[in-house]
């Protein structure tokens, strides 16, 4: 099956499984039609509805945190950098300035060594991950369009509440994954993308439609807001809100539709609708900011011997949903959504497997340093080297500057708020995809950049309060020090609160213009790894090219 856009869908029956349609009454289970389905949705049971959104919608929040059904990005790859949302942004993470990788190039390749030294061809339409970009989000588009193509316009006007949720994760979904191939294969659209091409826009599923060339970067982010205006639209006429909690982490709610409406502004820059989008998510009070003792992870035993290390999953906001009250959207320990669980963590936790093959994630010393002493954040990071550490498998150096934000020296149990014990299980942890933090940061952003600093002060502030450590001097935008200049400042602040999350600093670098440069670092190996943050857009892939004749590379 060829892997463009426009095929990398799967049909499966109609969708629905067999063993739902045999709950319908459907004979035979495996020649279900849409007009049968839409027949459900519209004169059906409560019953029967909600069998048919069980097989066909609810799989749709995995697309949010993909670990690539199918193999349709990896190609049957071993390597998780490959395979998995998580992993793909790991990879970017240690694509930046902020976070340093091993101590020396020994560190082994599995954990993207030869990404972190920048030293490996990452846009070309060849290169050996670029694939894994965009066929893991040309698939969920096409999931997504398997939806729309049952759960129309004119279903979701006349149907029920039920029809309306449906149709709206869809559109997230489908949202969602143009945004981010937006993000990854063209320039930032306020730094010369708004002129250039956007992507091949297709608003429903058919393997045998024309494919389709590509819109323009204005059309393609026309597109993917007018779908997430709409999903806003009939979440609200569903009656469904904003949920926070373990339990409802993850719903496809007004907080994500809102979160992805900011988030997409705030690239094109719509500061008013990113504002309002922000505002919306900040006034349902569904979400409240982590404690600081939580925000990552706390040695509750001793430093020497490196054996009393104890570093607890449960109070760590980064490993565990129960005590992150900001997850907007997150996945749950033995959830079916959440693939191989925290991948994220299994890269990142210093007292994992990957820092047992000389790979620890360490922030970089220059930015630590510009963390205020009264920031909770700080204590996130260990500046001493800790030195020899039995791993489970082998023993091996934790140097300097090691972080703790993601650290558990053990795993999460299912429930969510204990431990197993068990230091060969330290990648068992839970995974915030969107949190409140960063809706701060976004709306702040816009503020400043739509001309109200005073404005974007007021809503920093709230943040850097919520990161003050317990008992000290409340932290303000006034007397945190660093940059003089506020729209630096706002970035400093991205770097803090978002450190290893999502690729964030990668993205940020690239729509704000900001080269990597580690020279200065006492902590980066490879200090004289550079990269412009103008060669950080991928070219569309060879297969999407030789699949779609009517598709135009970037030419970069």
């Amino acid at each position: 099956m060829k892997k463009s856009i426009i095929l990398s869908g799967l049909i499966i029956g109609v969708m629905l499984m067999p063993s739902c349609a045999s709950q319908l009454d459907i004979t035979p289970p495996n020649a279900i039609t849409n007009e049968q389905i839409e027949d459900l949705l519209k004169n059906g049971t409560d019953a029967q509805r909600e069998l048919v959104m069980t097989s066909m919608v609810a799989p749709m929040v995995g697309y949010l945190n993909n670990l690539d059904r199918g193999n349709v990005g990896s190609g049957g790859a071993a390597d998780v950098l490959n395979y998995s949302d998580q992993g793909n942004e790991w990879r970017r993470s240690i694509q930046g300035n902020d976070v340093a990788m091993g101590w020396d190039r020994t560190s082994y390749d599995l954990a993207g060594r030869d990404y972190y030294w920048l030293a490996v061809d990452f846009t070309g339409p060849q290169s050996a991950t670029n694939k894994s970009y965009w066929f893991s989000k040309a698939y969920a588009i096409n999931q997504a369009n398997l939806v729309l193509n049952t759960f129309t316009q004119d279903a979701a006007k006349e149907g029920s509440a039920m029809v309306k949720d449906g149709r709206a994760r869809a559109l997230i979904v489908r949202a969602f994954s143009y945004m981010r191939l937006m993000e990854d294969y063209q320039d930032a659209y306020l730094r010369g993308g708004k002129d250039k091409l956007g992507m091949s826009i297709y608003t429903k599923y058919d393997p045998a439609q024309t494919p389709a060339a590509r819109s323009t970067s204005e059309e393609t982010y026309k597109f993917i807001k007018d779908d997430l205006n709409e999903a806003v639209s009939l979440l609200t006429a569903a009656n469904v809100g904003y949920t926070g909690g373990r339990d409802k982490a993850e719903d496809i709610d007004l907080g994500v539709a809102n979160f992805l409406l900011a988030r997409v502004s705030l690239w094109t820059g719509d500061w008013t609708t990113c504002i309002n989008a922000c505002n919306a998510i900040i006034g349902s009070k569904a979400y409240s900011f982590i404690a600081p003792g939580n925000w990552g992870g706390r040695n509750t035993g001793a430093w020497t011997p490196t054996s009393a290390i104890k570093v607890l999953p449960e109070t760590n906001a980064f490993a565990a949903l129960a005590v992150n009250p900001e997850c907007i959207l997150g996945f749950k320990m033995g959830s079916t959504n959440a693939g191989a669980g925290a991948i994220q963590t299994a890269l990142a936790n210093i007292f994992g497997t990957y820092s047992s093959l000389n790979s620890p994630a360490r922030i970089d010393d220059r930015l630590y340093n510009k963390i205020a002493e009264n920031d909770c954040r700080k204590d996130a990071f260990y500046a001493p080297e800790i030195g020899d550490y039995g791993f489970a498998a082998a023993t091996s150096r934790l140097p300097s500057y090691c972080n703790l934000k993601f650290a558990q020296t053990a795993g999460l149990n299912n429930d969510g708020v204990s431990n197993d014990g068990d230091n060969a299980h330290t990648a068992n942890a839970e995974f915030t995809r969107f949190r409140l933090a960063e809706v701060y940061l976004m709306k702040a952003e816009a503020e400043n950049a739509g001309g109200n600093a005073n404005a974007a002060k007021t809503t920093l502030n709230a943040l850097l309060k919520a990161r003050t450590k317990d008992g000290a001097a409340t932290l303000t935008c006034d007397n945190y020090g660093g940059p003089s200049n506020f729209t630096e400042f706002i970035q400093l602040q991205w770097r803090i609160e978002m450190w290893g999350e999502n690729g964030m600093e990668y993205y940020n670098n690239k729509r704000w213009g900001i080269d990597v440069n580690r020279s200065g670092s006492t902590v980066h190996p490879a200090t004289s790894a550079t990269l412009s943050a103008s060669k950080m857009t991928l070219e569309l892939p060879q297969r999407e090219l030789e699949d779609n004749p009517n598709t135009t590379p970037n030419g970069i």
